[in-house]
Parts: structure tokens; sequence; C-alpha cells
């Protein structure tokens, strides 16, 4: 299985994370048929009890239980390994507005992994989610603003989502080492006035979110 770059024991550290932030959020959702079994049963270590109890729930739209099917497919957990399978299942909670599955999409079309790489689609739904305050997402699209992938190269940009990824301060450790790291990098090349406009815009920036009626705006984003 080839994980995402840097190493093998970081492409497990992300993906042993993200289950179980999905297991523990498992908590919050109202009590259905099969969750509570495959809950029980992916505690235990019975993931083809768990993933058969989940994919129901998953078909029928619950957007927590799409990101651990997606995930178990990425992992060959209770079913044969299949990134395809993982890149469909993140895009339809997606496309439901998850962040961390817009953000693991963008993260699978960056490196290429169940799906061609295609920056352009990376940029697309990293994007998404970084306006919405995912700060793995916005460490990962000043990458591509810094290179110039998928959109258009722009240092300033790079590092207005490099900083606020390395502000947000509330994500696993190894995530913030990889955010602060782009951050220097990108600093590295930036004009002392250009740090200082960028820090100006972050101070008005606040998150996307949802207004009634299901419309959204963002406040002093840069797109």
């Amino acid at each position: 299985m080839r994980l995402f770059p840097a190493s093998r024991r970081r492409g497990r550290y992300v993906l042993g994370a993200l289950l179980l932030a999905y297991l523990a959020s498992f908590s919050a959702i109202p009590a259905q048929a099969g969750l509570e079994e495959g809950k029980r049963a992916y505690r235990e270590g019975d993931y083809s009890t768990a993933f058969r109890e989940f994919l129901p729930l998953a078909e029928a739209g619950d957007v927590t239980v799409q990101n651990q099917v997606a995930a178990m497919y990425y992992a060959g957990q209770g079913v044969p390994q299949d990134q395809g399978k993982a890149v469909e299942w993140f895009r339809r909670a997606a496309d439901r507005g998850s962040l961390d599955a817009q953000y693991l999409l963008g993260k699978l079309y960056y490196y290429g992994q169940g799906a061609p790489q295609n920056f352009d689609e990376a940029a697309k739904w990293l994007q998404e989610a970084a306006l919405f305050g995912k700060p793995q997402a916005q460490a990962l699209l000043a990458e591509l603003f810094f290179s110039g992938q998928g959109v258009a190269k722009n240092d300033m940009k790079a590092f207005f989502w490099a900083e606020l990824a390395v502000r947000a301060g509330n994500i696993p450790e190894e995530d913030q080492k990889y955010a602060q790291a782009v951050r220097d990098r990108i600093f590295a090349v930036m004009e002392p006035s250009q740090v200082e406009s960028v820090g100006q815009m972050i101070a008005k920036w606040e998150p996307k979110r949802k207004r009634p009626g299901g419309k959204f705006q963002a406040q002093g984003a840069t797109q």
C-alpha cells in the first residue's frame, strides 16, 4: 500500500487519528439501527461486522459514517483495501459539507491516491475546507499556492493560509509540525512588508459560516 508521502509512519498516523476521531464523534449521533452494533464491533476489532453495519447508514446519507466507510476502504479494514472506493465515499461526504472529507479528498488528489493526481481538484476541495477553518487543509493549500500547482502561484496567499494553520493550535502534533514547516519555508522568501500585510489580513479573517437558508458567506477570506 502506498501511503501519503513523507513516510509510511506518517500515513499510518494520519489514518489512525482519523479513524479514532470518527469513532469518538459517533457519540453525538442519535441512535440508529446498526450504529451501536457497528461501533461495538469496531472497538472489538471485528471490522467486517463493523463495516457491514456502517454501510447501510452511509448509503442512507450519514456523513460521519460515510467518512468512516471511506477510511475503512482506505485502510482495508473489514473490506478489501480500495483507495478508489475511499475517494468515492469521501466525495459523497465532501459534497454534503464534511470538512474532514473535503480535506482528505483534496489530499488524495494532491498525492494521486485512489484517483489520478490532479492539483486542480486538490485545490478545489482544500480551499473549501480551508475557508471553513480546517487547519490541515489550510497548510496543504499553502503548499499549492507556494508551488503554483492547481492555483496561480502567490506567496502572500501561501503565507496567509500557512500562518492561519499554525495559529490554529488545535490540531495533532504532527500536523502542527507540518504546518510550521510549510510556514517557515514560505516566510524565508517573504518581505517584511508582505508579512505585515498578511498579519493585517489574518486579523480581519473569519471562517466561512452557514447562514439561514443554507447559504454561506465568508468574511475577509482570501481565495
